[in-house]
């Protein structure tokens, strides 16, 4: 899927046969800018990883400690809120 973050497109991935929870790649090119997110079994950990990569995208000055902690406080906000990923009309927990 192609997203637009931080002014620039990206395109953004599910993959399942990663070792991390995510990664991103910036060759500085529109072509070849990738974010790629584990399909862990757990929703929450998702959420947490595609935010966390989000934040990359936009902000890529900020260390990895600050980009962490960010996107699990929102993440942990956007869950307790109720927001899920839908999978053929239903909530996937």
């Amino acid at each position: 899927m192609r997203v637009r973050l931080g002014g620039k497109y990206w395109t953004l991935r599910f993959a399942s046969n990663m070792r991390d929870f995510g990664d991103m790649i910036d060759p500085g090119k529109a072509a070849g800018r990738l974010i790629r997110v584990a399909t862990w079994p757990c929703e929450k950990d998702r959420m947490d990883t595609t935010i966390h990569e989000a934040i990359h995208a936009i902000r890529p000055e900020l260390d990895e400690d600050a980009v962490a902690s960010t996107a699990t406080d929102i993440a942990r906000l956007l869950w307790k809120l109720g927001y899920r990923r839908i999978v053929n009309g239903k909530p996937v927990e």
